[in-house]
């Protein structure tokens, strides 16, 4: 995986921050997460999806919203309607400077913010959301007895995670302008909602209603044990991993990986590492890379790994083979480097097994034919 900062314009003419988290091999589609209130790209529920979708061959843009984390702007100054608007422009400088988005993400008023942009943006061919509020009047609920300072004052001060911000008039007028049933009706885009039955912060009744109002395919998925910020250990990739095995089947590859038979293997340079290796055979990729202490990030099967699991996986299969019509319920085998070329090799029969059946299982093993394929191999090289 790899992570790159870039900067486009807001729908105001704000300079915004964001990161794109791309897959190892060329994205099969992109998609947009848009953070919680108040947030930034970096919280956990934003930077920990993004990466984790990197799993699915998504490449996924997160970006500060006006006026928070590294962008431009005065949060003041902005609204709900402001935040749809700059996802609309975060989808049209993806599509200019990359490929247009196909999959949106919220988390939070994020989520109801994605729900209001879904329907504006064409190329979106799915929509899921994390804790999203039905109303996103619910982000100021907690900030009520502050409220009517604004109608004296014109804005009131307050504290979100430690920072202080202003929300203005302009900022609640326009929640109150917004009806939320008038987008979630009119959104024919597949849904999936993600909420945890125990969120404190936006409870589970928001996405049972967003449910009823909106049209199918649409899917309701509990995350469970999981706060509302998603900063509990393995929430947010579960998160990622709900949501990156939903939107597959409604997403149009940008880029489908050459086919490779069982008969060959073809390898590339995986994205943003020194040593990773994307290898493809059989139509399926493999991600390995060097151990930490030879170099490489340990984000992958090693080089040697894939030797010894070959050897572990013929050994086996060839024992499996020559076990017809015997009892036979496993056969596990252990592949150890001892030094250099030599490799250790224990064969574990497990069933109701004679002597002799033990005695001709553990000679296939010792004679797979992937043993002798690799003693035996002739590497010609072709430049």
């Amino acid at each position: 995986m790899q992570s790159a900062n870039v900067t486009f314009s807001s729908a105001a003419g704000h300079r915004i921050a964001g990161t794109i988290d791309f897959p190892d091999s060329p994205p099969k589609a992109y998609a947009i997460f848009a953070h919680c209130f108040a947030g930034h790209r970096h919280t956990p529920g934003a930077a920990r999806v993004s990466k984790q979708l990197t799993e699915f061959g998504i490449a996924c843009l997160r970006f500060d919203f006006p006026g928070l984390g590294q962008s431009e702007g005065d949060f003041a100054d902005t609204s709900f309607s402001d935040n749809v608007a700059d996802i609309q422009a975060a989808a049209n400088w993806l599509s200019t400077e990359y490929n247009a988005p196909q999959l949106l993400i919220g988390h939070s008023l994020g989520g109801a913010a994605a729900l209001a942009a879904a329907g504006l943006i064409d190329s979106i061919n799915a929509v899921a959301t994390i804790g999203a509020p039905f109303d996103p009047a619910h982000s100021v609920l907690h900030y009520a007895d502050k409220i009517s300072a604004v109608d004296e004052y014109g804005a009131v001060e307050v504290v979100l995670g430690g920072r202080r911000l202003t929300i203005s008039r302009k900022f609640l007028e326009d929640l109150a302008d917004t009806n939320p049933e008038d987008y979630l009706r009119g959104m024919r885009k597949p849904l999936m909602l993600v909420h945890s039955p125990i969120d404190q912060t936006v409870g589970i009744e928001n996405a049972q209603t967003i449910f009823r109002v909106t049209r199918y395919p649409k899917s309701l998925v509990a995350l469970d044990k999981a706060d509302h910020l998603l900063t509990r250990q393995g929430a947010a990739q579960r998160a990622a991993d709900l949501i990156g095995s939903w939107a597959e089947q409604y997403l149009e590859p940008d880029y489908i990986p050459e086919e490779v038979g069982p008969g060959a293997a073809v390898s590339h340079l995986a994205n943003g590492t020194k040593f990773g290796v994307v290898v493809r055979n059989n139509d399926r990729s493999i991600s390995t890379d060097r151990t930490k202490s030879d170099g490489g990030r340990g984000r992958g099967h090693t080089a040697e790994g894939l030797l010894m699991s070959a050897l572990a996986a013929g050994t086996a299969q060839a024992v499996k083979e020559a076990a017809k019509g015997m009892s036979l319920d496993d056969v596990n085998v252990t592949v150890t480097h001892i030094h250099e070329a030599t490799f250790e090799r224990r064969i574990e029969l497990v069933g109701t097994l004679s002597a002799t059946e033990k005695a001709t299982l553990l000679a296939a093993g010792k004679d797979a034919e992937i043993v002798s394929l690799i003693s035996s191999a002739h590497i010609v090289d072709v430049f």
